[in-house]
């Protein structure tokens, strides 16, 4: 929109999608123009870049809806005009290979045919067209490591604009490995470092009987004394003389609970031995049979 010579409002023109067939056909068009110039020149390989040009078309006027015959023509026209003067022996052959293909030449293909070395596709910046000396593999590698030192370059020079210092320099003047000091004091290298790994004792003068350095061996500590309190084999054995099966519990059992398990006490009074099972005299004068089970709930232990 412009009022007079001032412009109010610019509308940008729409931008196309990319298509792989158009980048092929300009960077076989800007190989051709490094080569020999504007037009292509009538030589005996001339036909060869033709045919790389009909693949690109083709597929080109198969996605638009186009005439092959035609686009083609007229890009003879452009780069190779003696070709249309010759179309039934060169133009006409590539057509008819066309017949039924709908896409365009494999990228290494379409370099042996026009002789494309990476070195030459390095420098114009061909992307489509691979090279004739060597593999998709190796120019993938070979693009991994351009792009690593150029990684590496850029963030050298991010680094040196923060002012960090470069790392030779800085060990010319930090490292102690680069003075070699135990060469002066006539002691090897390990035996230098050494001492610096050695650790003195602890500055708290709590306990110093297990105080050692690092790399000298630990010192088994002291085993402490064994407890006094009741074991679990006198609690058994004082059970069967009771002849109770199993742990016994009574009226002074203490139990708590947790990882150590169940505590036991037994009665202070002795308890007699119910092994005779001895019958008891009753107000008749007669012997009365005695119940374990009862003597023993009397006394104040459960069976």
């Amino acid at each position: 929109m412009k009022v007079g010579r001032c412009i109010l409002a610019d509308k940008p023109k729409p931008t196309a999608p990319f298509q792989i067939t158009n980048a092929r056909l300009r960077e076989l068009e800007r190989v051709i123009t490094s080569r020999y110039g504007a037009v292509l020149p009538e030589t005996d390989d001339a036909d060869l870049f033709i045919e790389v040009a009909a693949y690109s078309l083709n597929a080109h006027c198969l996605s638009n809806v186009l005439d092959l015959d035609e686009v083609l023509a007229n890009w003879c026209h452009r780069w190779a005009p003696w070709a249309l003067l010759r179309a039934g022996t060169i133009i006409r052959p590539i057509l008819n290979k066309l017949v039924g293909r709908r896409y365009q030449m494999k990228a290494d293909e379409a370099a042996r045919k026009i002789c494309l070395t990476l070195l030459e596709r390095t420098a114009l910046e061909i992307k489509t067209i691979g090279a004739c000396d060597f593999s998709a593999r190796v120019r993938k590698g070979i693009a991994k490591d351009v792009k690593r030192t150029s990684d590496r370059a850029r963030q050298t020079a991010k680094r040196r604009a923060r002012g960090v210092e470069p790392r030779e320099s800085w060990l010319a003047k930090n490292s102690l490995s680069k003075g070699r000091p135990w060469d002066a004091e006539g002691i090897s290298r390990a035996q230098w470092y050494r001492r610096f790994r050695e650790t003195g004792p602890s500055l708290v003068g709590m306990s110093t009987k297990s105080d050692t350095l690092v790399s000298s061996e630990p010192v088994d500590p002291p085993q402490e004394a064994p407890s006094r309190g009741p074991s679990s084999l006198t609690l058994e054995k004082k059970s069967r003389s009771i002849g109770v099966k199993g742990p016994p519990v009574g009226r002074n059992t203490a139990a708590s609970s947790g990882s150590a398990g169940v505590v036991l006490a037994l009665p202070s009074k002795a308890l007699p031995s119910l092994q005779s099972r001895q019958g008891a005299v009753g107000a008749s004068g007669g012997t009365e049979q005695c119940d374990g089970d009862e003597a023993l709930r009397q006394m104040g232990v459960a069976s």
